[in-house]
């Protein structure tokens, strides 16, 4: 199993845990373990990467290869092909996914939903059920259970809005193209901030301050892989939370990461980033529980969402969907409340 200690490094002199050191793990030689992304490498997907780097030179247990996201294959395809063991996805994911029987949800960092969407001050639109004859730019996939919802709930029939999936849902805002658009508080928002820097441009629609956000991000696996690699999954949880747990409590090492991935990232802005990464994480089940708690609240969320708005199942219940005893097996130090 990984060992978890404390080192007397910078970190820890500042009051942190310091780096977490990785043991080696009595079991098979070191094999690959894929982890696909949300998105290209960032500071949104710091603890991985932390993981990945911790893991590459073990001479046992797994070593992580984190692959940055193919717009081609949504996260839970890629998994459900086998084109990787983990992907970052979300309980809407693996219901959006139309084979949510075949894929498990086993951790989450963020605790919140950070999807925003911003509309003109001048537009008239003050909620969701403004959004009657409006385009709405959204990413690619079945990525919007969120936003379907909150037209649902505004009382407002889906077919009067038109979502256009698009990469790039910030230029599709600022062009024009687009009445409305599906951004993250943590980097598209930041992009749009940067382009109207002027007060008073914009407001943001959210659904979490109607009490209906859905979780982004989680570490999901297909169901079948895990009943048969129970030692491996338990050490690819263990290594994903010492990643995250090191990447709140080493800026520096989880920016150098991210910058080790991708050099022409701006330092201060993936600190920013990650800054905003850890606000989210902070919330929820990681102040009752601990950090990466798959709490169920968010997949009874998704489920409620997936049944409002009419996607099509079958569906599976939360308490299938989630699979906590990972997560309970990883030592406390890495389940810790305060972050």
């Amino acid at each position: 199993m990984f060992d978890v200690g404390t080192a007397t490094s910078a970190g820890a002199a500042r009051g942190g845990v310091g780096r977490v050191r990785f043991g080696e793990r009595i079991g098979p030689d070191s094999m690959d373990v894929r982890i696909r992304l949300l998105w290209l490498p960032q500071a949104q997907f710091a603890g991985y990467l932390l993981a990945e780097q911790e893991t590459r030179f073990q001479g046992k247990g797994p070593r992580i290869i984190c692959q940055g996201a193919d717009f081609s294959t949504g996260p839970t395809d890629a998994v459900l092909r086998g084109e990787c063991e983990f992907a970052v996805a979300s309980p809407a994911h693996i219901l959006e996914s139309g084979a949510s029987a075949d894929l498990v949800w086993l951790l989450t960092i963020q605790q919140e939903s950070p999807l925003v969407y911003p509309v003109s001050r001048t537009s008239g639109i003050e909620g969701p059920g403004d959004l009657a004859g409006c385009r709405v730019a959204v990413w690619p996939g079945s990525e919007d259970l969120e936003l379907q919802w909150m037209i649902a709930r505004a009382g407002l029939d889906a077919n009067r809005v038109r979502r256009l999936p698009v990469a790039d849902t910030v230029a599709a805002y600022l062009s024009g193209e687009a009445d409305c658009a599906q951004m993250t508080s943590y980097h598209e928002l930041h992009l749009l901030e940067a382009a109207l820097p002027g007060e008073g441009e914009f407001r943001l629609l959210r659904a979490a301050d109607q009490g209906i956000g859905i979780l982004k991000d989680g570490l999901i696996a297909r169901r079948d892989f895990v009943e048969k690699n129970g030692t491996l999954v338990e050490d690819v949880v263990c290594a994903v939370l010492a990643g995250w747990t090191l990447a709140f409590t080493d800026t520096k090492a989880a920016i150098e990461a991210c910058l080790a991935t991708r050099p022409e990232l701006d330092s201060e802005g993936q600190a920013r980033q990650l800054e905003d990464i850890r606000m989210l994480s902070r919330r929820g089940a990681t102040r009752s529980h601990g950090l990466g708690y798959p709490d169920p609240v968010h997949a009874d969320n998704a489920l409620a969402a997936a049944r409002e708005t009419g996607l099509p199942g079958p569906l599976v219940t939360a308490s299938e969907m989630t699979m906590q005893r990972f997560w309970h097996s990883a030592p406390p130090a890495l389940r810790r409340q305060a972050i």
